[in-house]
């Protein structure tokens, strides 16, 4: 059942497990301030974007500072890959906290890994946007390669799909 909250303390205060995936770190660290302003019982945060560690660090000192616990959580997969559940996370931080969101993330993703501590997650992450982007240009040179030796585009598409 899912209930609306107009702000990031509301949720807070309703929920002992947040799950954040945000759009930009000024709003990592509104929404770790306001959390950690609420002056709630400790809450577990899953921040599931991907920021840079140092933005991940600075939520997570601001609401460990507070009695929170932050974990680096980002997703994998597509916006495709998400409306079927194909998502895999990379958890990082407290492996205590980390056993409580694995069920959460259950609902959602096909796999979640425990990478250890926090940051690992995405490190993990970054590792596998490099695997992506190295695909993606390799694929765009055997395109290339092929056009060049006369080949129909749509075949060698078809081919290599």
């Amino acid at each position: 059942m899912a209930v609306g909250a107009r702000d990031a303390r509301a949720v807070a205060a309703a929920a002992p497990l947040i799950i954040t995936s945000l759009p930009k770190p000024e709003a990592l660290m509104a929404t770790a301030k306001a959390i950690a302003g609420a002056g709630l019982p400790r809450r577990i945060v899953a921040e599931c974007s991907t920021f840079t560690l140092d933005d991940k660090e600075k939520a997570e000192k601001i609401l460990r500072a507070a009695g929170h616990t932050m974990l680096d959580c980002p997703v994998s997969g597509t916006g495709s890959q998400a409306a079927t559940g194909d998502l895999v996370i990379y958890a990082s931080g407290d492996p205590k906290a980390v056993a409580k969101v694995k069920p959460v993330f259950a609902g959602f993703s096909r796999k979640m890994y425990d990478v250890g501590v926090f940051g690992n997650g995405s490190r993990m992450k970054y590792v596998a946007n490099l695997l992506v982007a190295i695909n993606n240009v390799a694929s765009a040179e055997a395109m290339v390669l092929g056009i060049k030796a006369g080949l129909d585009p749509k075949v060698i598409f078809e081919m290599i799909s």
